[in-house]
């Protein structure tokens, strides 16, 4: 690891993950695909449901507020807020991270928004960190975030069927520079830009309004995808082995070998995928957690996981955790930390 790099580390995060669930068998009545591939191909048991107050600003602010809460920290002592949600938001044209600051009380930190799919978390920790390395007067930085994908995949639509494991919720981390427990090492991101046209939406802003009433209205509100058959395709040919490159990377970038790494907070994919990606590194199925009983909840996936590993205990003091992902567009991602005393 470089030695200009500043020590960067993780004082705590906080989750906001709605109670509501449906069943496979549900999702079974919604799609029309059969339950026992719902289960064991697409890789989903239950799926969490948001509520009609579950936005994405709107959850962020629950989350950082249970951040605050695990961490006992002053919110007057943050110095930066960054917003790493998704762009459905309750309104267009608006910075999520100066509403987060407000609903806070965090009166000294400014803020500004990112937005990178589901690699977002990682991209906001590197950021932060890199941050706080070039700039003396940022020390402490929140980074938070809801992921609302989900309100727009039809379910009913064949070709989203990738998708239908997508469902909400919101993370916030806690970053402070010259903190010395659960320090973050380093990260690797590449980006296949073949995939930049297959997924799009067009809509509004999720509170005007969250529900349309007329039929034609509710098209533009749903994700397409333009040339399903390339996109099939080219996801055969590159996501596993990007998965793979940039994990790769991340752990010679932080001088550690895959037997080094004792966790793998993983984003949510299918379920072979998942299985293939660990045995591929070299770690067994334990070393991590699937996340059929929530489903997919993009950016919050790294977090959500590394709240199972440690209720799990499957994370201890000492331990490697390597951070996994990809997001549409397509973007992957990884980063290493180490948690506890360095």
């Amino acid at each position: 690891m470089s030695g200009k790099s500043a020590v960067c580390g993780m004082v705590g995060y906080g989750l906001y993950i709605p109670e509501e669930r449906i069943s496979a068998k549900g999702l079974e009545k919604i799609s029309g695909i059969p339950e026992h591939i719902i289960i064991d191909k697409i890789g989903i048991k239950n799926k969490v449901v948001g509520g009609a107050e579950d936005h994405c600003v709107s959850m962020a602010v629950k989350s950082a507020f249970d951040c605050l809460r695990r961490t006992q920290t002053n919110p007057e002592d943050i110095d930066l807020i960054i917003f790493n949600g998704e762009e459905y938001k309750e309104f267009i044209c608006w910075t999520a991270a100066i509403k987060v600051k407000k609903e806070i009380g965090a009166t000294r930190a400014w803020g500004f928004d990112i937005s990178y799919r589901c690699s977002a978390t990682v991209l906001a920790i590197k950021l932060a960190k890199d941050m706080m390395t070039a700039n003396e007067s940022i020390k402490t930085v929140m980074i938070t975030g809801a992921n609302t994908i989900a309100y727009l995949v039809d379910p009913t639509d064949f070709k989203s069927s990738f998708m239908l494991p997508l469902t909400v919720g919101a993370c916030s981390i806690l970053l402070k520079k010259d903190y010395p427990e659960n320090q973050i090492f380093e990260t690797y991101i590449k980006d296949e830009a073949v995939f930049a046209d297959d997924v799009v939406a067009r809509h509004n802003g999720s509170a005007d309004p969250r529900f349309p009433n007329k039929m034609d209205a509710m098209n533009l509100w749903k994700i397409e995808m333009p040339n399903y058959d390339a996109f099939k395709e080219n996801m055969r040919k590159k996501a596993i082995p990007a998965f793979l490159e940039v994990a790769t990377h991340a752990m010679a970038l932080s001088q550690i070998m895959p037997s080094d790494v004792d966790y793998v907070a993983m984003v949510h994919v299918k379920r072979e995928a998942h299985k293939y990606i660990l045995n591929t590194l070299g770690f067994d199925l334990d070393q991590s957690n699937y996340l059929d009983e929530y489903g997919h909840v993009g950016h919050v996936d790294n977090v959500l996981s590394l709240e199972l590993g440690l209720k799990n205990k499957q994370i201890q003091e000492g331990s490697h955790i390597l951070m996994l992902t990809g997001g549409l567009g397509y973007s992957f991602a990884a980063l290493v930390m180490k948690w506890g005393k360095n």
